[in-house]
């Protein structure tokens, strides 16, 4: 039985994992931490649930299937989680005025017209702000594409790559309807704690709190880390793939889950994403007890900070940031309510800045030829989320048996 190593236990190591696993290889799975998982995770709390990171797996064919064949049970959204808001002095479904909405369309539906969906493929090297500003206007870039790219990459537009970020639009592949998302019922720890089952009932060997170094591995080797992570253990026996990485800017990102004796029930939705601008470090918050039925004991929120140029909020002590969060909660919510509980997630150099700079350096690593038992996995090549990685685990499985057959 030919061995595959895995190196970083998160979603990309688990997933890639199962699937190399199913296909007959023997996997030995090495994890620095002292759990699987990585940024996923959700703590149980007296009030609910609060998840560490990620709340959900967008629902597509693929993460239906996970679900399914690890014998998850499904949990999907409210039908008050379709509401989504943006603030612009307060929460609004629609931020834009009736004069901007009717510009923003008399810009639009020409170029529809004229060049259709070609004519808004994004420039190699273009921010998501510059394609914003020529495609669609200032007021919908700051006020609709701002906030919600912010909600995604966790960082401001004026620097995010366009091409990276929508680029994926534009490609042959037939993509899927957006179906919604889909978690565990106890959370996406149920997610994780699934995969970890199915991965010993395999057979595979998982190595926790272990230190590996690349170049004492012998056959195929998935590098199922962060760039930064990868950098430094491709850089003995790979140094010219590790020169690439270490270029790639990482992001720093807070999650702070808040319970409450009462519920705001004035704004209920999904949550409120929020521009910059407007004197606010929050980048948006989630509202908890309205995305997922059955998981809290009492209303609660998660509030996102950080990013690149945010770097700071994360040194805050536990009772600034509370501070903070309070005030920012009364000006965007109009809330002021009792506080029983909450949970801080700092994550550190946690995420890929999604910026150009990244797009060259991935420009730049498909011109170095991959030794071909060297295989790269993580959340700065494919995107963010967790089922565009639950993908890139199916291709990276296959093309390993097809090299092995």
């Amino acid at each position: 039985m030919r061995t595959v190593h895995v190196i970083g236990a998160g979603f990309a190591g688990l997933t890639v994992s199962l699937r190399l696993a199913q296909k007959g290889f023997q996997v030995e799975l090495y994890e620095t931490a002292h759990r699987v998982g990585g940024l996923l995770g959700t703590d149980q709390t007296e009030y609910g649930i609060a998840e560490r990171a990620a709340n959900a797996l967008i629902r597509t064919e693929k993460s239906e299937e996970l679900f399914k064949e690890l014998g998850v049970p499904v949990s999907l959204p409210l039908e008050s989680s379709k509401k989504r808001f943006l603030f612009r002095g307060s929460p609004k479904t629609w931020p834009l005025s009736l004069f901007e909405t009717l510009a923003t369309l008399a810009r639009v539906l020409p170029q529809v017209f004229l060049r259709g969906k070609k004519g808004f493929k994004p420039q190699a090297g273009e921010t998501l702000q510059t394609w914003g500003e020529r495609h669609l206007g200032k007021a919908p870039t700051r006020f609709i594409l701002g906030p919600a790219m912010q909600g995604i990459y966790g960082n401001e537009i004026t620097d995010l790559s366009a091409s990276l970020i929508l680029g994926p639009i534009f490609s042959r592949t037939k993509k899927g309807k957006y179906q919604g998302l889909l978690t565990g019922p106890g959370g996406m720890q149920d997610l994780v704690n699934h995969l970890e089952q199915r991965l010993r009932e395999l057979g595979v060997n998982i190595h926790l709190n272990t230190n590996i170094k690349l170049e004492n591995l012998q056959g195929p080797v998935v590098v199922a880390t962060s760039a930064k992570a990868a950098a430094e253990l491709t850089k003995v026996r790979y140094p010219s793939v590790a020169q690439v990485l270490s270029r790639i800017q990482m992001s720093s990102l807070m999650s702070v889950t808040l319970f409450f004796a009462k519920a705001q029930d004035k704004f209920k939705g999904f949550g409120c994403l929020i521009p910059r601008g407007f004197d606010l470090k929050a980048l948006g918050v989630l509202m908890n007890s309205y995305i997922f039925k059955d998981r809290d004991k009492t209303y609660n929120e998660t509030w996102i900070l950080g990013g690149a140029k945010e770097e700071k909020l994360l040194d805050l002590s536990d009772a600034d940031l509370l501070k903070l969060i309070a005030e920012e909660r009364l000006r965007i919510l109009g809330q002021k309510d009792s506080l029983l509980d909450y949970r801080i997630n700092r994550w550190k150099n946690a995420l890929p800045y999604y910026n150009v700079q990244l797009e060259e350096s991935l420009a730049d690593l498909d011109q170095v030829q991959l030794p071909q038992d060297l295989h790269l996995h993580g959340n700065y090549l494919s995107g963010i989320g967790l089922s565009k990685i639950l993908e890139r685990s199916d291709l990276i499985a296959e093309k390993i048996a097809s090299q092995h057959e």
